[in-house]
């Protein structure tokens, strides 16, 4: 995004793959403190006398080893929380079907080691948990960031209310382009776009769907473990795999509403203000992050879990069609107003100038110049699914003329490695639906 404006950036990336071939113990001593990145990030700050370094992600490969080293390099340093994962090893803070957040302001995460949250091992989620409560123990997220930046309130606060030693945490949304298709909802139907999973709510959704009194077409795309559940045909529901980008854009801006039934509590959620663009009202489960964006101007909350609650809110929608196709006009202008590329790359700036100052930089008035070389590859750019790539770790380091470092070890989804909201491939076939007033 900040390539966009012209910005100089440079980008520093590591694959989690990378670690692949190398003893579990040696991945287990990197994932807690990996000095060869320390190095490496010490050497590009210094070398190319950065003066910001955005990290998004330093987990496992890049560890916060990484980010220590860029702060006694002279940099400014920033975090994007995109998920707990440093408050909660499996970093979604869910567990056997409910919300969990039993390891949140402990020490030391136990709870996390005797439920093998983190790929279903134990010996892996000690690891983590050593990781977390190493740095706890240390400060180094206190001592090496200037500012963290919470894309909600809500994870602000549950940062916040964990005890742990963080640096003043600020809050900005993720963004989309502006170049998603503004649609009609002519289809008439109901969509989800998402992981097919426990946490995402799809057994919520299909129960919402048979309680129904007034019945309205229900289009899933995505894949996961539950896809075995959309094998038996159920009326009303049609299931179309995974989805390349343009075919979700398109089915998302023919729907006549979009549902996020997340059983757990989303960072942000991305889809929402995907739809948004797309003008197309969103029908949100009613905690965390992603309830923060919906009102009623553009949708409606329900109680989380709670099928029934979910089939009024719908039958609802499809009574009061005329107030719903109405909302599509503040889908879209509460895009225009918060989420756009314009928006972010101004909140953005204003971040790095405080972390500057914050740093101790007197000459941060270079920021204001056109010519700032900064590198903020944004994770709201990485994926469908308002997180970065699940294979990466990324970093933004400020470059000279006034510059910015982005670490990439591309940012974490909010759902973990296995759980990022799928959106991929195939060409869908733009259907027209029937049997519902908003069609």
């Amino acid at each position: 995004m900040l390539e966009s404006y012209g910005h100089d950036v440079t980008r520093f990336t590591r694959m989690n793959d990378s670690m692949s071939g190398a003893g579990a113990l040696a991945n287990a001593r990197k994932t807690i403190w990996n000095h060869g990145i320390a190095d490496e990030i010490r050497d590009v700050v210094e070398s190319k006398q950065i003066d910001v370094v955005h990290f998004h992600n330093t987990f496992p490969a890049m560890s916060p080893a990484a980010i220590k080293s860029a702060h006694d390099a002279g940099a400014a340093t920033v975090l994007t929380l995109h998920n707990s994962r440093i408050l909660c090893p499996k970093a979604v803070c869910f567990r056997d079907g409910q919300p969990c957040t039993a390891c949140v302001t402990k020490s030391f995460a136990t709870p996390a080691i005797r439920h093998a949250c983190f790929h279903e091992n134990r010996l892996a989620s000690g690891v983590v948990a050593v990781k977390n409560w190493l740095h706890r123990s240390r400060k180094t997220y206190q001592r090496s960031l200037n500012l963290a930046i919470a894309p909600t309130e809500f994870v602000k606060k549950r940062y916040e209310d964990s005890g742990h030693p963080m640096p003043p945490i600020v809050v900005k949304p993720h963004f989309v382009e502006s170049d998603l298709p503004l649609g009609e909802g002519d289809g008439g139907y109901a969509l989800f776009v998402g992981r097919l999973s426990e946490e995402k709510g799809l057994k919520v959704l299909l129960d919402a769907w048979d309680r129904l009194t007034q019945p309205i077409p229900l289009k899933i795309i995505g894949d996961g473990p539950l896809q075995h559940l959309l094998d038996v045909p159920q009326e009303n529901v049609e299931y179309l795999g995974r989805l390349d980008q343009d075919a979700v854009y398109r089915t998302m801006a023919d729907a006549a509403i979009l549902i996020l039934p997340s059983h757990c509590a989303e960072s942000f959620g991305r889809v929402v203000v995907e739809a948004f663009a797309c003008g197309t009202p969103v029908v949100c489960a009613n905690q965390g992050g992603q309830a923060e964006l919906v009102h009623p101007g553009v949708g409606a909350l329900f109680e989380s879990g709670n099928a029934s609650e979910l089939a009024s809110v719908v039958d609802r929608f499809v009574e009061n069609a005329e107030e719903t196709i109405a909302m599509r006009d503040a889908a879209r202008s509460e895009f225009v107003s918060k989420y756009t590329a314009e928006i972010n790359h101004a909140q953005l700036l204003d971040i790095y100038h405080q972390a500057l100052i914050l740093r101790g930089r007197t000459d941060v008035s270079r920021l204001t110049d056109p010519d700032l070389r900064v590198d903020p590859k944004h994770a709201g750019t990485t994926s469908r699914s308002g997180s970065p790539t699940k294979d990466s770790q990324h970093a933004n380091l400020p470059l000279n003329q006034s510059s910015t470092f982005a670490n990439d070890n591309a940012p974490e989804s909010e759902q973990s490695h296995d759980t990022e909201s799928m959106r991929g491939h195939d060409e869908l076939g733009r259907r027209a639906s029937s049997g519902s007033p908003l069609g």
